[in-house]
């Protein structure tokens, strides 16, 4: 019997990427509408799109071959977004929450399939101010993309704590690391997925939401990792938006090495790690962000996230991973050690800088996107 739910296969390794991009006043620093006036002014393009708040633009890749030209992409596309919101005093910023506008203030986009999703899912929706950023990496067949899902759910914890950057709501220092998580989460089909047999398993899955009311389509499936059967991919959408250029392309490239690797592993030597230790570890990342310390499931020590991380890419390296993202990573690991995540150079401006206006402009400064330009190497 032909499973009901096709799945568009792609050449493996393959991939793109989607940013949501804060489009903030460049004079006070707060959430401004400023996406409709930006995309009536552009030729209609899916590299450049609306999102659920008319405060938010979203930027899409192409399809590439590497993470080091998907890099390239974005930076020259978010560096065409940003010279046409200086017509409108406004900039993009780079945040899982905006630090201090309020969600009840955002005006909704003017979208049939945005009004649907705020008259089923209410206050939940209303306050899904928040942003990510979402990797696909090309799969060759649905039953490979659920193999890979289950043997990436362990690791999960890893990706959530390496882009943790949203660590304020509405002004307030909630003590996470990634509020975006906890705002996420609430959705009717948030949070984690779930393991699944096969691709049949999860079609079924998929269409019994669909038969119930529950989803109009597998795109209103918003868990943290997905399989996507119009692109073919297996999307990766648990990370906030990264701090900076550089945390962006060591994200990126890390996604991409942990998938291939996944996608090539020897399924006899896979078993399964309880859902409760994987949720355990993703709070933690939540909570602390990259000084987390999490369990490792094979000897259930506590070990620190970027010490695991190390040891990951250890292993990356002789697992079906591209070596160019390996680098591209313990590159970016040994800025993490320094610097630590997102949130806590949000903390630190805080403690340093009295005003939000000023913290907001010292973020958008301190990106790295516009100063790479889009002729500048990318590493």
């Amino acid at each position: 019997m032909k499973a009901p739910l096709p799945f568009n296969n792609s050449l493996p390794g393959t991939l793109g990427v989607e940013m949501e991009w804060i489009t903030v006043g460049l004079e006070d620093g707060a959430q401004v509408s400023a996406a409709p006036q930006l995309l009536s002014a552009i030729e209609p393009t899916p590299r450049i799109k609306p999102e659920l708040f008319t405060s938010t633009v979203e930027i899409n890749t192409a399809i590439h071959q590497s993470s080091l030209t998907c890099i390239q992409e974005l930076t020259a596309l978010h560096n065409r977004v940003n010279l046409l919101l200086e017509r409108q005093q406004a900039a993009l910023l780079s945040s899982g929450t905006h630090p201090f506008s309020r969600w009840q203030d955002q005006q909704v986009s003017d979208d049939p399939r945005y009004h649907r999703l705020m008259q089923r899912l209410c206050w939940t929706a209303r306050r899904f101010n928040i942003f990510g950023i979402h990797v696909h990496v090309g799969m060759p067949d649905g039953d490979t993309c659920i193999a890979t899902m289950n043997r990436l759910l362990p690791v999960m914890p890893i990706f959530l704590a390496i882009s943790a950057n949203s660590p304020f709501w509405c002004g307030q220092d909630t003590g996470l690391c990634s509020t975006r998580l906890k705002v996420f989460e609430g959705l009717s089909q948030g949070g984690m997925p779930f393991y699944f047999e096969d691709w049949r398993d999860f079609a079924d899955c998929a269409g019994r939401l669909m038969h119930t009311g529950s989803i109009d389509s597998v795109r209103d499936i918003w868990w943290e990792m997905r399989p996507h059967p119009d692109f073919g991919t297996l999307e990766i959408r648990i990370g906030d938006m990264p701090a900076t250029r550089a945390d962006t392309l060591a994200y990126i490239a890390y996604v991409r090495a942990e998938v291939m690797a996944a996608a090539n592993a020897d399924i006899s030597g896979y078993r399964r790690v309880h859902p409760s230790l994987i949720r355990e570890n993703r709070w933690r990342a939540c909570r602390y962000g990259m000084q987390a310390e999490l369990i490792d499931p094979d000897g259930e020590k506590v070990v620190p996230v970027l010490e695991l991380l190390g040891s990951r890419l250890e292993m990356l390296g002789k697992s079906g991973a591209d070596a160019a993202d390996v680098a591209i990573v313990c590159r970016g690991l040994a800025a993490w050690r320094k610097h630590g995540d997102g949130a806590r150079r949000q903390r630190i401006l805080q403690q340093d800088i009295p005003e939000w206006k000023d913290r907001v402009r010292i973020m958008r400064e301190d990106d790295g996107w516009q100063s790479m330009g889009t002729g500048n190497k990318t590493t």
